[in-house]
């Protein structure tokens, strides 16, 4: 420390002799410094950063406030000549430095670890990230040399394979220490790769609690949250390793991706979709943040900017089925036809997958519905046929027939309609079916069923093949009348031959009977 200062010290005597005494404020501010008087060189530099904010004059105060034993002040300065953009290189490198240092000494080690990812994200100076590396390993480290040994044991296990003696060796290790946090990281990680989350947690929640910036333990235990769909925990745990960690742009985007989901699911659609946002930023590609993005514009009811969203992913993918029944289901509640064309390629892109038929059943009822509507008889039958059985209710069983009916596949739609328990209306069809194919007697007895409602009676009176149907009907009708009327008449007349040929008073007994006189030979 002393040689940077003596140098310092050099490079300020020589850029102040240079100039005019008298110069502006932040120059004043420097020779004062050079010559040791602080209280001036103080009020010189905070002119300056009062007259126009400077970088190297808030370094300056910095360093006059350190020297002094204001630390805190010291902080407050150094901060914010790494913030502005105007601060010398080698100035900006030693605010950083120094408040490493100050933060180190007061114990403050997240604010260390903080700082270091700033000048990392800000310089690429490879010893901001060295020197949270050993703050990380000190954290995990003993001094039980015995531990150590089978630690190291164990890692050589590790590397040729042997997973399970690792484990044993590391598990000898804590015996020999159980404060030993090395070992307990190895375990918890064979254990969260085998699925053993719950181990692996109870490891993880103790390494994050004594070394709360170590990013790789909080993005395990944020998963094995994320995955019990603990989502409070999982973006406690993410966000911490965002703070502290040195991620590259691929582990932003999931653990962005993954917070904006656990946000999402907390209700937090503000929050979500920032995070969002951010994963986007990260991938353009990606698909996925761009369906959380529409499903929050959804739940916000803004369905234009949804639109937008989702037309965005559906360039990227076109046969991403989410996206088709997004944007499908926004044009079906818009009552925009245009949800036709996405549930669709919807159906085109999963009808092989009965998985997924399965998963959108509603999805394709509406399709059938609106095929229907549209008379687009032979898609409706293409997507009805793709269908498993149990998926095919009466309403689509139903609308099938009478598909067939308009395509004037007369037989296939009987075929459908006899399997149904049919309303008038619809029995009314299966009878121009039956006439229609030649079905004679079928279509007269479902006629004579009929007969009885009015309204049948006029529409089957407009129908070709039914108006024939229903002349012999009622002449069949008439002649079974007559037939009727005539074998009354005949029961009459037979009735009435009878009470013409019998006595009045009865039938005469001419066995017992005696004549009223008798009559002598």
């Amino acid at each position: 420390m002393k040689i940077y200062q003596t140098v310092l010290l050099a490079i300020l005597m020589l850029t102040s002799a240079s100039g005019p005494l008298l110069a502006g404020y932040y120059e004043q501010g420097r020779q004062f410094y050079v010559y040791k008087k602080y209280d001036k060189a103080r009020e010189m530099f905070l002119k300056a950063v009062e007259k126009n904010p400077h970088g190297d004059a808030y370094y300056f105060l910095g360093e006059i406030e350190k020297l002094q034993g204001n630390f805190d002040d010291s902080a407050k300065y150094f901060n914010e000549a790494t913030k502005i953009k105007n601060t010398t290189g080698k100035f900006l490198r030693n605010a950083y430095w120094n408040l490493i240092v100050l933060a180190e000494q007061k114990g403050d080690y997240d604010n260390v670890v903080i700082t270091c990812k700033r000048m990392w994200d800000h310089l690429k100076d490879d010893g901001a990230r060295q020197k949270i590396e050993s703050l990380i390993n000190k954290g995990l480290w003993t001094n039980n040399q015995d531990a150590i040994d089978l630690y190291k044991k164990g890692i050589e296990k590790k590397k040729r394979g042997s997973i399970e003696e690792a484990i044993s060796l590391f598990k000898d290790a804590l015996g020999q220490d159980s404060s030993f946090l090395a070992p307990k990281f190895e375990i918890a990680m064979a254990a969260y790769k085998k699925g053993q989350t719950s181990e692996a947690a109870s490891y993880l929640r103790e390494i994050t609690s004594r070394i709360p910036y170590y990013a790789e333990a909080h993005i395990a235990l944020g998963d094995i949250y994320y995955q019990d769909q603990s989502y409070s925990y999982a973006i406690t745990h993410f966000s911490k390793a965002l703070e502290f960690g040195f991620i590259s742009n691929s582990t932003e985007y999931i653990l962005s991706l993954k917070m904006a989901e656990s946000y999402y699911n907390e209700n937090d659609y503000d929050k979500s979709a920032e995070k969002a946002d951010r994963a986007h930023s990260l991938n353009r590609k990606a698909v996925k943040p761009l369906i959380l993005l529409s499903a929050i514009q959804i739940k916000q009811q803004k369905y234009d900017e949804a639109l937008k969203t989702l037309q965005e992913a559906d360039r990227l993918e076109s046969d991403n089925s989410l996206v088709l029944f997004q944007i499908g289901s926004i044009y079906y509640k818009q009552n925009d036809w245009r949800y036709l064309t996405y549930f669709d390629r919807l159906f085109d892109t999963i009808k092989q997958n009965k998985d997924e038929i399965q998963k959108y059943n509603k999805t394709f009822i509406i399709l059938i519905k609106g095929h229907f509507e549209k008379n687009n008889f032979a898609r409706l039958n293409e997507i009805i046929a793709a269908l498993p059985e149990s998926q095919v209710s009466y309403d689509i069983t139903l609308l099938q027939a009478k598909s067939y009916f308009s395509m004037k596949k007369y037989d296939e739609a009987i075929d459908v309609f006899e399997k149904l328990s049919l309303k008038n209306d619809d029995k009314f069809m299966l009878g121009q079916a039956y006439a229609r194919s030649g079905r004679k007697s079928q279509a007269i007895e479902i006629m004579n069923s009929l007969m009885y409602y009015d309204n049948y009676r006029q529409l089957a009176e407009k129908d070709p093949q039914l108006s024939r149907l229903l002349k012999e009907i009622e002449k069949q009708k008439k002649t079974e009348e007559e037939e009727i009327r005539k074998k009354e008449e005949m029961r009459r007349e037979k009735e009435k031959e009878i009470n013409n040929t019998t006595p009045a008073n009865g039938p005469v007994d001419t066995i017992n009977s005696k004549p009223d006189t008798e009559v002598n030979p």
